[in-house]
């Protein structure tokens, strides 16, 4: 453009040049294409003939004026010599302009109408009979019609008419002037259909009454099964929306699940479908039209507007009440007949966000059918999302409601304020309220504003300046508000624009306001801003107060603003020092809010409403843009943004509702390809001054970019706000009781859960962090759940098959992947939520209670600021022995506390040495009864110390608790005994030196006794009482440097329990202790604590290392496989690896032994039951057991086999049980010793030396590098 070069000359002169279909550029007077010769540097670029197919005539634009060939990085250049290559050269001869467009530009799709192309777009330009055609043409057609191919070549004669603004052609309903047009040979997206009846100045169709469906339903085919778009959607902020902008009052439906609609016309229901879904469709053009009215005179307290009368009520009252008072005026209830009225309510007659107001819309007549009650025309609806819901015949009358004062159907007998309506008067009446107080004649009041509508068209700077000659400035919208009053004041007159004060000619990504004033709202239409210069005007008719983008020389009417005469105007607060961002989160330039970059494996990326719902449960939404400072939100990635299109029919629009007053897309973006592009995703790697935005398809993955208010959601002590509530996340893993203490302590409680949305908030803000989490629900012994916070338990969300039916079971956690929840035991350390009121006072902790005083009555014991009773010298049943308790000042037991449980079996021990008997406990409602989970064996009976459920009129002893006795002194502990105290055949003493663990066992040694093994569950409970008493760690007899590297009590027994602490016990530290928690623990031998010293009568049991007898020869097959008895000990082994039921199992194994000595897998064999357990549970092996027979001596290669055999199935012995172990809800305690938890047996042997021949080197490797820390080290 700065050389005068042309790109096609003719005759010494420039021709034009167009763009057309396909991204290339056609010459209409040679009929040729635009083509590079090749893709190389230099290359000729001339005239071709036209192909579609061909990469070298697709052409692009960068930066509005460079010509590049598309998808390389070479420019078009016109030299001086008048050719024209390709050039990485961006000089004066690479700018570029098509006169009469900018170069940018690329003409729409045509869809075709009728013919045989079904409805695919026009291809320009085409060849017929060996002419070219660059646009539709009406040669050959009977009916002078336009038409055109849809191939370059019209070689399978593919051809259908061109769309045209005109009715002739279309079907006319005379009882209402509307047209359609039926398309049912066509098969286009939702989005496609839109767009070919908005090209012929028509919508997809709507339906209002039953009249024009059955209208409708005539015009088409009978029979068959026939589906065709229409012009439903689902907006997110006025629910359910006919795209044409006409009522939604009209309901026949079968619901789906997506967001626009086809109907089937014979069946006369309207169903959901996929909006990619390749359909016929109808278009409609209504033949309605507004008329101007003059706007009368009204009394006071009326507000007159376009010919009628307006006053809001508040007082309460029923939907025919309302009438009722509303005819006593003369009038009726309101009738809203286009956006215009609405807009005035909203804008002029006082209406507050708060209100609910009746209108006159009803459905009493007919179900479905909404009607005004003073049986005007329904033109206009704007209901709430989700409205109207139309639930049987409770919901018949409509009110108006929220911000933007949408609809929602209520039930009649409901109590509300109201708007009357009445007609206005000719001639004044004197009584009329002033509303242009402080303006100028012919201008209209707003708020502290007065507005002036021009007379003339004019330019954007024309009008501009005209504005500045009466001191005013074109219009600048601050709200929705004010939108609502521009379109009240113009939204009903004949021009189609008028011009507002906003731009974005300075800068192409920022649109400003004349007045300078910062840009709070904005209200596009549909494909608008797109990413052109312009000037905005805003619409009218339909489609009223959306803003369009044009060119700033077109002429057109506009609206002037200044500040009344008077009024005050609002001054913004004074701003404060920028709030800090939580941890993760980044400041947003200079707004108030703080960002963060969610990214993950590719499984965990959403779609763009996925993550908004992400964002919003956080409460926060996705980020939105609004300066060039803002795009540095992170290094790397694409990300989700909140700019999007809300619905057809208006444009892109930030999810959190702030203006859309910058854009950045990159070169070429919007482009809506393919009519499916909504969404905008932000290219951050790819950020630089060309553009970093994209438009792609809402329901693509990607990662996210999240926006919160800066501190709005954190305390400075950390909780999170949300919603009136503050929540803390306690990352400790705590038992339930002391979690909630932990809460408690910091003025809260255990989180109660009301709503999904609040578990929703919750679960999101653990979801990106492994673990369990308490909350405050229990579960009673009966299948109830009652809040601890005595909150009415109003909303659940169990994990499938949860809760379980375990009476162990009675806390709930929520899981961090779903957020559902699930029961566990109470004695569990995991994780905890808490959750307090915003008014609690931050950084503070409760006061510590004062520890009762007093002492305990005669024969009963003092513990933990209560007094215990043990009844065993009677029987009685639990009512009974309750009674009992409340006589003594007490009541039955509860146990909230391992400490609690542990004092109840030592006492329990010692009184009763030789026979314990059952006792009755009791649960008191807000502390819940918690077993000692990992010391219950479902195998074989209950032991000493667990809890049965039995009868309640059986007999048994009990154990009372009670308050102190303020008036009886404190009795000293008699927990702490300086010597041996004697439980059944066990005496245990606690020295209270620090000692290294060989310094302690020499101490024990000195009394003939030993460090103490906890081979039972009172010796466990002492020493675990005795370690929280001293509030000190113990030594116990555990040391594998000892026992051959395997933890095995010094004393020679064996492990039958255990209760290692979390990630115990450690590979390079040998000797165990008992923490003050109960946990055992694992430490270097020379640290220094206290420790338990044991004696006992009980002998430990002798370990054979022989075993007579050889295992059988397996010579049977079974399906096809053989097999091999493999011994360990005393019994010989068989593994069968298929897959079958029980009964099958236990069958196979006695066809492989003899029916005297076979056994399905002994589960006694506590050495291999974890094992044996994992694999049946995972893989479904048959395992079958026989004792030893008779010592034969099998063969070299028999050997050999046996040793194989040996080597795989050890092998998958330990990959599968590490496999359970990661995959298994539930944690087995880490240990090293295949003697772990092994009864005593006088037979019993070690295996270490027969694993030590079959397995190698290589093998424990590769089973170490899979568990740094195994369950089993063999």
């Amino acid at each position: 453009k700065a050389t005068g070069l042309c790109l096609a000359r003719r005759s010494n002169r420039c021709v034009e040049v167009r763009w057309t279909t396909g991204n290339r550029l056609f010459v209409t007077s040679t009929k040729k294409c635009l083509g590079a010769q090749g893709k190389t540097l230099g290359s000729e670029v001339s005239l071709y003939d036209c192909d579609d197919q061909s990469e070298l005539q697709k052409w692009e634009c960068r930066n509005n004026t460079l010509l590049q060939l598309k998808g390389q990085n070479l420019y078009v250049e016109l030299r001086t010599d008048e050719s024209i290559v390709l050039s990485r050269n961006l000089g004066p001869n690479n700018h570029l302009t098509i006169v009469g467009s900018n170069i940018s530009f690329s003409p729409p799709e045509l869809y075709t109408i009728g013919g045989n192309a079904r409805g695919k777009p026009c291809m320009f330009p085409f060849m017929y009979k060996d002419r070219w055609y660059g646009e539709c043409t009406t040669y050959d057609s009977s009916i002078k019609r336009s038409w055109c191919a849809i191939e370059t070549k019209f070689e399978h004669e593919l051809w259908g008419y061109c769309p045209s603004t005109s009715n002739e052609h279309w079907v006319k309903n005379s009882a209402t002037g509307a047209y359609y047009q039926i398309n049912i040979q066509s098969a286009l997206t939702w989005s496609q259909a839109q767009v070919s009846c908005k090209q012929q100045g028509a919508s997809l169709l709507s339906i209002t009454d039953p009249n024009e469906q059955a209208f409708v339903s005539g015009m088409t085919p009978s029979g068959g099964h026939l589906q065709i778009w229409i012009g439903l959607v689902l907006d997110p902020d006025h629910g359910w929306q006919w795209t044409n902008g006409q009522p939604f009052r009209y309901l026949r439906w079968t619901p789906g699940k997506s967001t626009s609609y086809y109907v089937k016309p014979h069946n006369q229901h309207i169903q959901l479908s996929t909006c990619g879904k390749q359909l016929g469709y109808i278009c409609s053009k209504s033949g309605l039209l507004y008329s101007t009215v003059e706007q009368g005179f009204c009394a006071s307290p009326w507000i007159p507007y376009s010919g009628h009368c307006f006053h809001l009520h508040r007082e309460a009252k029923t939907w025919s009440d309302a009438v009722k008072d509303c005819r006593k005026e003369g009038g009726d209830l309101i009738s809203i007949r286009h956006v215009e009225d609405q807009s005035f309510v909203i804008s002029q007659l006082g209406y507050a966000a708060t209100d609910e107001l009746w209108i006159g819309l009803n459905d009493q007549r007919t179900e479905g059918l909404f009607e005004w009650i003073d049986q005007s025309p329904v033109l206009f609806s704007t209901w709430q999302y989700g409205e109207p819901s139309v639930s049987g015949d409770l919901e018949d009358c409509v009110l108006m409601t929220g911000e933007k004062g949408n609809w929602a159907d209520r039930s009649c007998e409901e109590k509300h304020g109201f708007i009357c309506m009445k007609q206005s008067s000719h001639e004044p009446t004197g009584e009329e309220v002033t509303l242009d107080v402080g303006c100028k004649p012919n201008w209209k009041r707003h708020g502290s504003y007065c507005y002036f509508v021009g007379t003339e068209t004019k330019t954007f700077d024309e009008a501009n300046n005209d504005c500045k000659r009466t001191d005013s400035y074109l219009a600048d919208v601050s709200n929705g508000v004010d939108n609502a009053f521009l379109v009240s004041l113009v939204g009903i007159r004949p021009e189609k624009y008028f011009w507002i004060g906003l731009s974005n000619m300075v800068d192409i990504d920022r649109f400003a306001w004349t007045n300078t004033d910062q840009v709070r709202f904005t209200h596009w239409n549909a494909n608008m801003p797109g990413y052109e210069q312009g000037c905005v005007a805003i619409t009218t008719g339909v489609m009223a107060g959306l803003w369009d983008l044009l060119p700033c020389t077109n002429k057109e009417k506009y609206i002037c603003k200044h500040q009344a005469e008077g009024a005050v105007v609002t001054q913004p607060p004074p701003t404060v020092s920028p709030p800090k961002c939580p941890d993760g989160w980044n400041k947003i330039s200079s707004r108030n809010y703080c960002s963060k970059f969610f990214t993950g494996p590719r499984a965990n990326e959403k779609t763009w409403f996925e993550a908004r719902e992400y964002c919003r449960d956080i409460g926060g939404d996705l980020l939105s843009i609004h300066s060039r400072d803002e795009l540095r939100v992170a290094r790397h990635g694409k990300a989700w943004i909140g700019l999007y299109v809300p619905d057809a029919n208006t444009g892109y629009a930030w999810s959190d509702g702030s203006p859309v007053n910058f854009q950045h897309w990159q070169e070429g973006e919007p482009n809506n390809f393919n009519n499916a592009e909504a969404c905008a995703e932000f290219t951050i790697y790819n950020w630089d001054e060309r553009g970093s935005w994209n438009d792609v398809n809402c329901e693509a993955y990607s990662d996210w970019l999240c926006q919160i208010r800066a501190e709005f959601n954190t305390t400075a002590d950390g909780w999170l706000e949300w919603k009136g509530n503050q929540y803390y996340i306690n990352k400790v893993s705590l038992s339930m009781e002391e979690a909630r203490k932990f809460c408690q302590q910091k003025h809260g409680d255990l989180v109660t859960i009301t709503n999904r949305a609040e578990n929703t908030f919750i679960w999101k803000q653990i979801s990106r962090h492994y673990g369990r989490y308490y909350i405050g629900l229990s579960v009673d012994l009966d299948g109830s759940f009652w809040w601890m916070s005595n909150t009415p338990v109003e909303f659940l969300s169990w994990d499938q098959n949860q809760p379980k039916d375990n009476v162990d079971q009675n806390c709930v956690i929520m899981t961090y992947y779903m957020g559902f929840w699930s029961n566990c035991n109470c004695g569990e350390e995991v994780k905890s939520i808490c959750k307090r009121s915003s008014s609690a006072p931050v950084n503070t902790t409760v006061a510590p209670t004062t520890p009762p005083t007093g002492g305990c009555p005669l024969k009963w014991m003092q513990f933990n600021s209560k007094c215990y009773s043990i009844i065993n010298n009677r029987k009685t049943t639990w009512e009974d022995a309750r009674k009992q308790c409340i006589t003594m000042g007490g009541n039955l037991v509860s146990i909230p506390s391992r400490y609690v449980q542990g004092l109840t079996i030592f006492y329990l021990k010692k009184k009763n040495k030789k026979n314990p008997k059952h006792i009755y406990i009791y649960k008191i409602h807000t502390i819940i009864i918690q077993y000692i989970y990992h010391m219950i064996n479902l195998v074989s009976p209950p032991g000493f110390g667990k809890w049965l459920i039995k009868s309640c009129n059986d007999t048994n002893g009990f154990v009372c608790v009670r308050e102190l006795d303020k008036n009886t002194p404190s009795q000293p502990s008699p927990i702490l005994p300086n010597a041996y105290l004697t439980l059944a055949n066990d005496s245990l003493k606690v020295v209270t030196q620090n000692l290294s663990w060989a310094d302690a066992k020499v101490n024990c040694e000195k009394d003939q006794a030993k460090l103490a093994s906890l081979r039972n569950e009172w010796t466990q409970s002492f020493v675990e009482l005795m370690a929280r008493t001293l509030n000190a760690p113990l030594w116990i007899g555990l040391n594998k440097q000892q026992t051959n590297g395997f933890y095995r009590f010094i004393d020679g027994w064996y492990m039958n329990f255990a209760n290692w602490a979390s990630g115990e016990p450690r590979q390079d530290k040998p000797c165990v202790y008992m923490d003050v928690e109960g946990k055992w623990k694992t430490a270097f031998c020379n640290t220094t604590m206290n420790s338990v010293c044991l004696q006992s009568t009980d002998v430990a049991p002798t370990q054979s290392t022989e075993y007579p007898g050889a295992c059988p020869e397996e010579t049977e097959v079974d399906y096809r496989q053989s097999y091999t008895w493999i011994p360990y000990k005393a019994h010989c082994y068989l593994f069968v690896t298929e897959e079958v039921e029980w009964g099958d199992a236990a069958s196979s194994c006695a066809r492989h032994g003899e029916k005297n000595n076979y056994q399905y897998t002994n589960h006694q064999m506590i050495t291999t039951i974890i094992i044996i357990s994992a694999l049946f549970i995972i893989l479904t092996f048959i395992h079958c057991a026989e004792p030893l027979g008779p010592q034969q001596h099998l063969s070299r290669t028999h050997n050999s086999l046996a040793v194989v055999l040996v080597i795989v199935v050890i092998s998958a012995l330990v990959a599968a049980v590490i496999f359970y172990y990661k995959r298994s809800p539930k944690s087995f305690p880490t240990f090293e010793n295949p003697l772990y938890t092994e009864r005593s047996q006088p037979d019993v042997v070690d295996t270490k030396n027969l694993i030590e021949k079959v397995e190698t080197e290589e093998e424990i490797e590769n089973t170490a590098e899979n568990n740094a820390e195994p369950i089993i080290s063999l």
